[in-house]
């Protein structure tokens, strides 16, 4: 099972929106096959285990880290395959939590005499596919925020100025939060101010769609955001009304770069659910534009420090209720 997540993990940002599966195929206490989910609309991770491996499945043990589907989307139903493969036990991470599996994939398996085994290693297998479990559990997008800030706690010399911060390292690990994330989220003053691209540029990966909160003021046409259809303008919305809307279309993860007011209001709604921190060896100074997150107690677990270049990259888990009564 192991060996199977380290194989999901590879689909990372690639099989967006659905989960990242790996699967493994055993025969006699040999590995005879494996696989895992590759990219959107390809095949999942049991029908690519099957079609990699070596002899036949009949009578086999397959690990996977998330219950086969039982239903026909993009790809036929992996369940049924399983069935058709003559595979006599399946062992399962994690059950599915979306309506349309959520037990159904078991049952099926169950249903065709298929010994089923549920639980091994479900914590990292939940933790693995955190914005798919977070999207169906708590109907709403995962969200993470990412913030650039100088030593004491700025974010750019003034609102209306661009600044730059961090360093070239930090800035890949940035597009790889990018890539791993559905959608990226800014407001209308990021747009105006610094005009940007919002997309992979210094690793390999796919663009996110781009989501603009837009209040009163006139975004310019010809702006960068705008260059072609993978945007989203959400016009004067609160944090609730964003997420419920972003839900409905099916949206899974959201990571939100700015700005001041953005960042927040999402931290105001007690919504983010990890916090990327890059800190640069820099000093803006006491007039410079910075974070307030005063209102607000917050814990966290999951504490990642590394450096980045120049830089100290967090990578933080929130625990909202963990400091209330």
């Amino acid at each position: 099972m192991r060996r199977a997540l380290r194989l999901a993990e590879k689909g990372r940002g690639w099989v967006l929106p659905n989960p990242m599966v790996g699967a493994i195929l055993v025969k006699d206490g040999e590995r005879i096959g494996e696989g895992f989910h590759q990219k959107y609309g390809e095949d999942h991770a049991e029908v690519a285990a099957l079609k990699n491996m070596k002899g036949s499945a009949e009578g086999a043990t397959l690990y996977v880290t998330l219950e086969p589907c039982s239903h026909t989307g993009k790809t036929p139903p992996c369940a049924e395959a399983v069935i058709k493969a003559g595979i006599k036990k399946v062992v399962i991470a994690v059950k599915d939590p979306s309506e349309k599996v959520n037990g159904k994939g078991i049952e099926l398996l169950k249903k065709a005499g298929i010994e089923v085994e549920l639980g091994l290693l479900e914590k990292e297998a939940r933790e693995l596919n955190k914005n798919f479990f977070t999207f169906h559990e708590k109907k709403r997008p995962f969200i993470s925020a990412k913030v650039a800030l100088s030593l004491d706690g700025k974010m750019a010399e003034s609102r209306d100025k661009r600044t730059f911060l961090t360093g070239p390292l930090s800035e890949k690990i940035s597009h790889g939060l990018r890539h791993e994330h559905q959608a990226i989220l800014v407001g209308s003053g990021t747009i105006l101010a610094d005009d940007p691209q919002l997309n992979v540029r210094a690793i390999e990966g796919r663009n996110p769609l781009r989501i603009i909160l837009k209040g009163d003021r006139e975004l310019p046409k010809d702006a960068a955001i705008f260059r072609d259809e993978n945007f989203l303008v959400l016009e004067n919305k609160n944090v609730e009304e964003i997420l419920k809307e972003l839900h409905e279309k099916g949206i899974t993860s959201v990571l939100v770069e700015g700005g001041k007011e953005v960042l927040e209001s999402f931290f105001s709604a007690e919504v983010i659910d990890e916090f990327h921190f890059f800190y640069a060896p820099k000093i803006l100074g006491q007039k410079s534009l910075g974070l307030s997150f005063n209102e607000n107690d917050l814990s966290f677990s999951q504490i990642s420090v590394r450096k980045s270049g120049r830089d100290v990259y967090l990578r933080l888990k929130a625990e909202w209720d963990s400091g209330k009564a």
